[in-house]
């Protein structure tokens, strides 16, 4: 998960070890729900865009569909969290516009558990962002 201004640059970033036999598109919702409930922790009061590049998410998001499936279960929490996030709007992104949400899930698979950073990202999440800022 990354947290960025209006401007594009870094505010904050976690990971959350999902362990390696979870679908990416559990995965996705699963990440989804963990970013809406650490934004609800720390920054209910401010106007945010939860970008995904899964159309898929999205659109469960927006739909009124259940079929009490566990992805269902994580839509309903996803659903609660943004009712309470009054200032959030979801977006769908290019899978080449999320490099940096990327390169933490990829860098997840090697921290256990979950870490945070509010001012200084990794080298590596630093250079991706240097990269994204250069290119858009």
């Amino acid at each position: 998960m990354v947290l960025r201004d209006h401007l594009g640059q870094f505010i904050a970033g976690k990971t959350l070890f999902l362990g390696r036999d979870v679908s990416p598109l559990l995965a996705e919702i699963i990440g989804v729900r963990e970013a809406l409930s650490w934004l609800k922790e720390r920054f209910s009061r401010t106007r945010l865009v939860v970008e995904t590049d899964n159309l898929l998410v999205k659109q469960a998001l927006e739909e009124n569909l259940v079929n009490y499936s566990y992805f269902d279960s994580l839509v309903f929490d996803c659903k609660t969290l943004i009712k309470e996030l009054h200032f959030l709007s979801l977006s769908v992104v290019k899978k080449s516009a999320n490099q940096v949400a990327h390169y933490l899930a990829k860098a997840s698979i090697s921290m256990p558990g979950s870490i945070e950073w509010d001012t200084n990202p990794p080298s590596l999440i630093t250079d991706v962002l240097i990269f994204d800022m250069n290119n858009t």
